[in-house]
């Protein structure tokens, strides 16, 4: 079959189309034709070497996210059928081979039936994402009815998600920060009571509108680093910073200061660690029945990608500050 590979980590030119083996279903696993993927950022930055160590062996094959129809069921598998229309948060790293590929072999506990009511490529910008936001904001903490959480990135791949999980199932006052006054706009259609041009507003002014200056009690940085000391500015005595990047909070002092809480979360460590599969899988169930239901929906950037494009795909996402997701059609 026909495989988008890489032999070692660079910039976008590292990609080659290569043939690889039609992988197999083992026991508890589906084989998926890949119709579609999405870029995120930890894809672009595993390619670049940045996140070299999530890779595992080379030739890799990467993304996680895959959307596409069931072409075999392994032994054990009873909740899957050859032509179920499915999407998956399953492999792509650690050396498992990814979504870009004609074919794509997933643990069927971390694989759900694809909403009825999306494209394969609308679909394929859930995954990811959708579980970052649950495992943040549903598994690894609990947040108190009547919270007030800021999420930094509104309309980013994670920010976009988290309104729309945070307004369906948590009991708070939801607020978010966008680059852009129509990013806000968006924002504010997809559940935040506020958003906040970050470009034209300090963390401090938007803790003085929103909280009466107490401070925001969660903030949940979607953004990455250079976000990390307004996460600090905006946050109030007691408040927890859920960080999804992996950078710790500066300057110390002022972390300190405000007797914060930092929780860093890897959405991936089912993949990289084997644990926790099974909850893949239902949180992408429980996804499937809000997105079907009209509660959730995906935000795709209007510039579209296929394989064929993919190094077009991870520059744009890197460097084009999309709205949404980068979709990627799997045709060659």
């Amino acid at each position: 079959m026909k495989a988008i590979i890489i032999r070692d980590c660079g910039d976008s030119s590292v990609f080659e189309t290569a043939e690889i083996d039609v992988p197999k279903a083992g026991g508890g696993q589906v084989v998926i034709e890949v119709k579609a993927t999405s870029v995120n950022p930890v894809d672009w930055k595993m390619r670049n070497g940045f996140g070299r160590f999530l890779i595992g062996d080379f030739p890799a094959v990467l993304h996680p996210d895959c959307a596409g129809v069931v072409s075999e069921v392994g032994p054990g598998v009873r909740e899957f059928s050859v032509g179920d229309e499915v999407y998956s948060f399953a492999t792509g790293l650690m050396g498992k081979p990814g979504a870009l590929a004609e074919y794509m072999a997933a643990d069927a506990r971390m694989v759900a039936k694809k909403p009825a009511s999306l494209s394969f490529e609308e679909a394929a910008t859930l995954p990811l994402v959708w579980t970052t936001a649950s495992f943040a904001l549903t598994e690894r903490t609990k947040i108190e009815p009547g919270s007030s959480l800021l999420i930094q990135g509104g309309t980013g791949g994670v920010g976009f998600v988290a309104l729309q999980l945070a307004a369906a199932k948590l009991d708070v006052d939801l607020y978010a920060t966008c680059g852009t006054d129509e990013k806000c706009r968006i924002a504010e259609s997809l559940g935040a009571k506020k958003a906040f041009n970050y470009k034209t507003i300090s963390p401090e002014d938007m803790s003085a509108e929103a909280t009466g200056g107490k401070g925001f009690d969660v903030v949940f940085n979607t953004v990455g680093e250079e976000a990390i000391d307004s996460s600090v500015a905006a946050c109030g005595l007691g408040s927890r910073i859920i960080d999804i990047n992996g950078t710790f909070p500066t300057p110390p002092n002022a972390f300190q200061f405000h007797q914060m809480s930092f929780l860093s979360v890897f959405a991936g460590h089912p993949i990289t660690h084997g644990i926790n599969q099974e909850k893949v899988g239902e949180f992408l169930r429980d996804l499937t029945g809000l997105v079907d239901a009209g509660t959730v929906k995906p935000l795709l950037d209007e510039k579209r990608f296929t394989f064929a494009s993919i190094g077009e795909a991870h520059d744009y996402q890197e460097t084009g500050s999309p709205t949404g997701k980068v979709a990627v059609s799997a045709t060659w």
